[in-house]
């Protein structure tokens, strides 16, 4: 039964310690990773409402970062367009309209980066994991192998799924989990952003709650940082920032091969 309010009421919102960091590595030449954390707002509904989201370039393709960056832009652009416009709490407490209008920013991003990769270059690429947070719900797509874990005292759990290769290759027995990290054709990835105008678009919905957190992050930091020093990191650090800082600084020592991008919400209160 749907209930509707006279007036409006106060909502608790929920406490969140944000850090994000990138950094360029220890090998590229340039940075082609883009990320974004921001609270969306002034609205009306008087619910926190923040968007979080890492893209990375792909390799391979021109404009790497300009795809990161633009692709970034919409999404932004699209969003806060439905946070502004969602009538009075009815849409914003739906969840299949939420996720929907998520979708939709993310379909007109690879719909810009397709177009400028016809216009500039031969072909732009870039993944995407965004997060839109409304109170105590998280809203996760992923398109790529930038991914999305959910931390939670001593569990740490991957939430997207990998669109590469090897990925694939795990998931049919072909070889084995550790292999992500050493098989020579570990960078394809199979679903991207300026692939093609209907590519599919993974969804997840993650409650939140004091004492979790939510860690996006480019492949960058995952193929050089095993989930288990993450977890570790992410515990121990008193603060978001300095989390991300040093699983930057982490990466890198363990090689750095490839841009590195982090951003985690830790839920205080």
């Amino acid at each position: 039964m749907e209930h509707r309010s006279k007036g409006r009421t106060a909502v608790k919102r929920l406490k969140y310690d944000i850090g994000q960091c990138s950094d360029i590595g220890s090998v590229r030449s340039s940075n082609e990773d883009s990320l974004i954390s921001l609270n969306i707002g002034p609205n009306p509904y008087e619910k926190r409402i923040s968007l979080h989201a890492v893209a990375d370039g792909l390799g391979g393709y021109e404009g790497g970062d300009i795809a990161s960056k633009m692709a970034l832009q919409v999404l932004t652009d699209e969003i806060s367009k439905f946070i502004l416009s969602a009538g009075w709490q009815k849409e914003l407490s739906n969840q299949e309209i939420i996720l929907h209008a998520l979708t939709t920013g993310i379909k007109a991003a690879n719909k810009e980066v397709l177009s400028l990769g016809q216009t500039y270059c031969n072909g732009m690429a870039t993944t995407l994991v965004a997060a839109l947070l409304i109170n105590d719900t998280a809203y996760i797509a992923n398109v790529g192998d930038s991914r999305a874990y959910c931390l939670e005292g001593e569990q740490i759990r991957q939430i997207t799924a990998d669109h590469s290769l090897v990925a694939s290759l795990v998931s049919s027995g072909e070889i084995n989990p550790e292999e992500l990290y050493t098989h020579p054709q570990r960078n394809i990835v199979t679903r991207y952003l300026g692939s093609y105008i209907d590519m599919e678009i993974d969804l997840f919905i993650e409650g939140l709650k004091p004492g979790k957190s939510l860690i996006l992050c480019s492949d960058g930091l995952w193929e050089m940082v095993r989930d288990v020093d993450i977890k570790k990191v992410v515990r121990q650090q008193t603060t978001a920032l300095d989390a991300c800082a040093q699983l930057v600084d982490l990466a890198k020592q363990n090689g750095g091969i490839d841009n590195i991008s982090v951003i985690i919400v830790k839920v205080t209160g």
